[in-house]
C-alpha cells in the first residue's frame, strides 16, 4: 500500500482514508474493499495503531482508523456512514439492498460484526486481556486499553463471540439451503465485505495471501485459541467471497 503524507493530504481532495500501517486491521480494510467495489479512487493515510496520532485528531478530530475525508465534508468513522459515502460516489452495483426488510438485515449483521460490543470488538478484549493480567491497571491508561479494555468487558467477551458466530453460521446455512452463497439476498453486500476481512481475526490466511507480521498473527491466534471448535461453514462462505469478489493478496 502507497501512503500519502498528512500534509499531502490535508491539502488533496476527493477520497482520502486514514488506515492502520502496515496491520490488515479489518475495520480499514473492509472500508477500502468497499471503495474499489465501487470504483472509487481513494489516497491513504498512515496511522499508527495504539499511539495517540495527535496529527491525526488535529486534522479529523479522531485518533483510531478507518477515518474517510471527502473533500470538505465532516469525517466519516462508522462503517455504515463510510458505506454510504461510496455508495453515493460510486458506480456499480449497490451494497446495500433496496428492499428496506433486506437492508436492516445488512446493516444489523455488520454491527455485530464490526460495531461496538460485536465480534472484532470482543475479539480484541480477548488479545488485550493477556497484557491487563501481567501489568495490571497501570496499563489502562496507554490508548489502546483507555479507548477499549474494560476487566468486566473481557470477563464476558468470549460468550459474546460465540453467540454471534452462532448466529452468523446458522445463517449461511439458512443462506445455503436457498441456493444462496450470501449473507443477505443473493447478492453481494457489504455484510459479506465485512465478514470477509473481519474473519481473518478467527482464521488468518497464510502469508501469501496475507502478509501480516508475526505478532499480529499470533495476537489474532487468540480468539480461535479461546474458542476452540467453531463451524467451519463460517470460513468456507468468507472464502467463496474473496474468490469471487474480492482482491488478494490484502494489500495494507
Amino acid at each position: 500500500m502507497d501512503y500519502i503524507s498528512l500534509e499531502h493530504a490535508k491539502q488533496a481532495s476527493g477520497v482520502r482514508m486514514v488506515c492502520t500501517r502496515l496491520v490488515p486491521g479489518p475495520w480499514g480494510e473492509a472500508a477500502k474493499a468497499i471503495f474499489r467495489l465501487h470504483n472509487i479512487p481513494f489516497q491513504v493515510v498512515a496511522q499508527t495503531g495504539g499511539e495517540e496520532n495527535t496529527d491525526i485528531v488535529d486534522w479529523t478530530g479522531h485518533r483510531n482508523a478507518p477515518i474517510v475525508m471527502h473533500n470538505d465534508e465532516s469525517p466519516r468513522v462508522r462503517a455504515i456512514e463510510i458505506i454510504e459515502l461510496a455508495e453515493r460516489l460510486g458506480s456499480g452495483p449497490s451494497l446495500l439492498p433496496t428492499d428496506i426488510a433486506e437492508r436492516i438485515q445488512v446493516v444489523g449483521l455488520i454491527n455485530e460484526i464490526a460495531g461496538e460490543d460485536g465480534f472484532a470488538w470482543n475479539g480484541r478484549l480477548l488479545m488485550l486481556k493477556p497484557g491487563h493480567d501481567a501489568q495490571g491497571d497501570k496499563i489502562l491508561r496507554t490508548p489502546m486499553y483507555k479507548d477499549y479494555y474494560s476487566p468486566a468487558g473481557a470477563d464476558r467477551a468470549l460468550g459474546r463471540i460465540r453467540e454471534i458466530l452462532d448466529y452468523l453460521t446458522e445463517r449461511i446455512r439458512s443462506q445455503h439451503a436457498k441456493g444462496s452463497n450470501y449473507l443477505v439476498g443473493n447478492a453481494l453486500t457489504a455484510a459479506d465485505v465485512h465478514w470477509a476481512y473481519f474473519s481473518q481475526m478467527l482464521d488468518t490466511y497464510p502469508h501469501e495471501q496475507n502478509p501480516m507480521p508475526g505478532f499480529l498473527r499470533k495476537s489474532w491466534g487468540l480468539v480461535a485459541g479461546s474458542l476452540g471448535e467453531y463451524d467451519p461453514t463460517l470460513i468456507e462462505q468468507r472464502d467463496t467471497i474473496f474468490r469471487e469478489h474480492l482482491e488478494l493478496p490484502i494489500d495494507f
